[in-house]
């Protein structure tokens, strides 16, 4: 009898799962709000997807106390080994800016633990099938959404979305972003197609792929378009093997796609202005991330120094005429392995290697064709991985790419149980987890609201900040906006011990982040402290960094009252675009 009630509960526990998880690829992946830009949880849809992602793990751990067992693959000790590794660099003596990294470690073992998760569930071939249609559903509700911004939204929308940039991004903000979603379901949609025998699910598995490609035309994005054909040389010796008839449907579908996006008047070329700048922007961050990692081979720089420490460094080549003078600052090197490499050392490429390696080890257990058609499905995000930070730029991501890792180990090689008894610490996990994960994505859709309110508004009023109750993720702009108040108040009433607050406390802060705007709220203290010589070494040091940016060359051209009006609404390179 117990066992039959504890049997109940596990298939419960999976039917909620499911759910859970179509409410994320219907729901939850698609949600819109007004933000002020940027990438991972000041984008307001990643926080909605992390609440999901929370819930998932918190049902995979609670499956394990009533199994009172936890399967495992030789995958999952890899992972764990691997995430160990990745870990290690936090305790080097260089880490003074660690915690800037916090929030990326924290990311990296929830895949894990959603990987662990799924292999909880022990999903029928039916049921994780299900998993993958509603990821091929998102990629086709994001296609809709997409080309109605493309082709539908009049000028002034409620979405905000301009019209004249000329390629969509979908929820992601980001037309790059979105192509490699649209490329992973789409190869996914076809490598399904082979799989499955019904037609009205075949009919909507080509009505994607036609979709997606249409959406992944207009993009014109290099990295959307080489994750998709390395994936269609990839998939393309199992396909043809299963079913002649239904791949040649599905690459006539793409042909279709691509001619009636081809339809739009002067779209490629409105599209493609930008790309010989973009080219050299690569190539340029590329080779100058390598060079510091040659300084720093073995402990790196330290987690959440690549930031500071590219400014810095690129800034002595500009001036010994090493390298041009272009936009200096740099959140990422545009390549996740060299910005593991360059904050960490040895140490989390070897975690990397280890991965690739034991992945494709997996894979020999497979005939080749097959083994290739399942690297297919990872191809398109692999790739941008390399090409830009698309795991830091939505949640929906790495979400997808864990799921599919776990669909390919699924079909490699048998799951292992091992008895486990410590179920209710791990209940107190399982529960935890979802619980804190939604508060504080929560409180931080509050955040977002009220920073893009404050930030839009013409006199925008303090007591919006004031209200926010999470500001960590905002902690630069909110301190920003904090400190010019805090500025304009001491000026006004002509409060030196305010101003001096004020000095120390954004010393303090460029010693983390030396960002432009903390420079000019500091300039301008100083100059209204009647510290005139200090205030002009600081613009001078600020400009020899920031040699491109019009704030800092004309702060010193105008007034002191008026260049305070100036900031005020500053934003300057708090995240640049990609």
């Amino acid at each position: 009898m117990e066992l039959k009630i504890r049997m109940d509960i596990q298939q419960k526990l999976n039917r909620a799962f499911l759910i859970t998880f179509a409410l994320l690829m219907g729901l939850g992946a698609h949600y819109f709000q007004h933000n002020q830009g940027g990438s991972g949880l000041e984008l307001a849809q990643n926080n909605v997807v992390w609440i999901f992602f929370s819930i998932l793990i918190g049902l995979g751990l609670w499956k394990i106390t009533e199994a009172k067992k936890i399967f495992y693959s030789r995958l999952t000790i890899v992972f764990l080994i691997a995430c160990i590794l990745f870990f290690i660099p936090v305790f080097y003596p260089n880490n003074v800016l660690a915690e800037q990294s916090y929030t990326r470690l924290m990311g990296l073992f929830a895949g894990f633990l959603l990987f662990v998760s799924l292999q909880q569930m022990r999903f029928s071939a039916t049921f994780v099938q299900r998993l993958l249609l509603l990821i091929v559903l998102a990629g086709f509700l994001q296609a809709c959404y997409s080309l109605m911004q493309d082709y539908l939204l009049p000028a002034n929308n409620i979405f905000g979305y301009n019209v004249g940039y000329g390629r969509p991004y979908g929820i992601f903000q980001q037309p790059n972003v979105l192509a490699s979603f649209m490329a992973t379901t789409l190869i996914l949609a076809g490598y399904l197609l082979q799989k499955i025998a019904c037609k009205r699910t075949q009919v909507f598995l080509l009505l994607t792929v036609l979709l997606n490609m249409w959406v992944l035309t207009v993009t014109v994005s290099r990295t959307g378009y080489l994750g998709l054909i390395i994936a269609l040389v990839l998939l393309t010796p199992w396909a043809w093997a299963q079913n002649k008839k239904r791949f040649m449907v599905f690459i006539l579908t793409l042909l279709v796609a691509i001619g009636v996006a081809s339809l739009k008047d002067g779209a490629l070329e409105a599209r493609n202005n930008n790309f010989e700048q973009s080219n050299i922007a690569r190539v340029t961050m590329v080779v100058h991330t390598w060079s510091m990692i040659k300084s720093h081979p073995l402990l790196g720089y330290g987690y959440g120094s690549f930031e500071k420490n590219y400014l810095l460094t690129y800034s002595k080549k500009v001036e010994k005429e090493e390298s041009p003078a272009t936009n200096q600052y740099l959140t990422h090197p545009h390549n996740d392995t060299l910005f593991w490499l360059v904050e960490g050392g040895i140490v989390p490429l070897l975690a990397i290697f280890f991965l690739i390696i034991s992945f494709l080890t997996m894979l020999k257990a497979l005939k080749l064709n097959h083994a290739l058609a399942l690297l297919a499905l990872i191809a398109p995000i692999a790739l941008h991985i390399q090409t830009e930070y698309p795991l830091y730029h939505s949640a929906l991501h790495w979400l997808v790419l864990i799921v599919l890792v776990y669909y390919i180990n699924s079909e490699s090689e048998p799951l292992q149980a091992q008895t486990f008894r410590l179920t209710f610490a791990l209940r107190i996990f399982a529960l935890l987890i979802p619980f804190i994960t939604t508060i504080f994505m929560v409180s931080n859709l509050y955040t977002i609201s009220k920073i893009t309110t404050y930030e839009r508004t013409k006199n925008p009023d303090i007591k919006l900040l004031m209200d926010i109750v999470n500001p960590l993720v905002f902690q630069d702009r909110f301190d920003f906006h904090l400190s010019h108040f805090r500025l304009a108040i001491a000026v006004q009433t002509n409060n030196q011990q305010e101003l001096e607050e004020v000095i120390n406390w954004t010393e303090k802060a460029l010693e983390k982040t030396p960002k432009s705007f903390f420079y000019v709220i500091l300039y301008l203290a100083y100059k209204h402290n009647n510290q005139i010589e200090k205030a002009q070494q600081l613009l001078d040091y600020a400009r020899y960094l920031y040699p491109k940016d019009k704030q800092l060359a004309n702060i010193d051209k105008q007034p002191a009252s008026q260049a305070a009006q100036t900031i005020s609404k500053a934003q300057s390179t708090a995240q640049p675009s990609d």
